[in-house]
């Protein structure tokens, strides 16, 4: 625990202290506070080698077979935000290694409890410093290279990723937010301004595109980083695995894009060239 702030933290594999280790900050969402909740979707639960869970008892997690192929817009290289072409991008429905295979350090804060409701309300805003002091300190004791510290958020926690850009743009190499269009709560111009040379990744479905984040990313390709710029809108995605919200159908795209390993060879390729000088002012 730092300031408060219980985490989990996951080291690779082949974790030495004799090399430098990308970093990984995963922020939550409104209702998966508890680890137990979180551990049973998302990056959380990829991450166990045993991705078993109390309403499921497979070792090995795979989605639902009307899931295949992972149907999506296909990406545009210019200023549009999609082609008007679905394509089916063909993620993993189940990758049973995953936990084997990622070669970073993963931190989850846990921000808040679902009961908690009056700082749930609040959002990430109210942990930020939290949650920088404490990717800090593991950057610093377990070998973790400040030039590759990836902010992924989902959620609520996809929210936060954007109001962490915001603040402190120059401490992340690469933001992916999932499933949290921006302009359902806040204008995005004063974001826009900020973001320029960052690393995006955006993920949702069709839902979220039409709620703000097709207006995001074609704004944020016309101000001149297309390339660095990636938006994976779904035509459709399963709810949470868990029996109690299943019914939020579509809103976990997150379950879709982590077992794409295009996702994970993106995000960790980004690097961040004032960000040792960065975490150590932090630090």
């Amino acid at each position: 625990m730092v300031d408060s702030l219980p985490y989990q933290l996951f080291l690779p594999a082949g974790w030495t202290a004799e090399r430098q280790w990308p970093v990984v900050v995963f922020l939550h969402g409104a209702g998966d506070g508890a680890f137990s909740v979180m551990n049973s979707q998302s990056l959380p639960r990829l991450l166990a080698r045993n991705q078993s869970t109390s309403f499921d008892p497979r070792p090995c997690w795979c989605l639902p077979h009307r899931y295949a192929g992972a149907a999506a817009m296909a990406e545009a290289g210019s200023d549009a935000p999609f082609l008007p072409t679905v394509v089916n991008i063909n993620s993993p429905m189940a990758d049973c290694r995953f936990a084997d295979k990622l070669e970073a350090i993963v931190v989850m804060p846990q921000g808040w409890l679902p009961s908690d409701m009056k700082v749930g309300s609040q959002g990430w805003a109210s942990k930020q410093s939290a949650v920088q002091k404490l990717t800090a300190r593991i950057i610093r004791d377990f070998s973790g290279n400040p030039a590759r510290v990836v902010l992924l958020g989902q959620s609520a926690g996809g929210f936060g990723a954007f109001g962490f850009a915001q603040t402190s743009p120059r401490l992340w190499s690469a933001v992916g937010v999932i499933c949290a269009p921006w302009v359902w709560r806040h204008p995005h111009q004063e974001l826009l301004q900020v973001l320029e040379g960052l690393p995006m990744w955006i993920v949702g479905w069709t839902g979220d595109g039409e709620h703000g984040n097709d207006e995001f990313v074609a704004t944020l390709k016309r101000r001149g980083q297309p390339n660095i710029t990636r938006y994976t809108r779904y035509v459709r995605a399963p709810g949470p695995p868990d029996p109690l919200y299943r019914s939020m159908l579509n809103h976990a795209s997150y379950d879709l894009i982590l077992r794409d390993p295009r996702f994970w060879e993106w995000m960790l390729a980004q690097r961040n060239s004032v960000g040792a000088e960065q975490w150590a002012a932090i630090a």
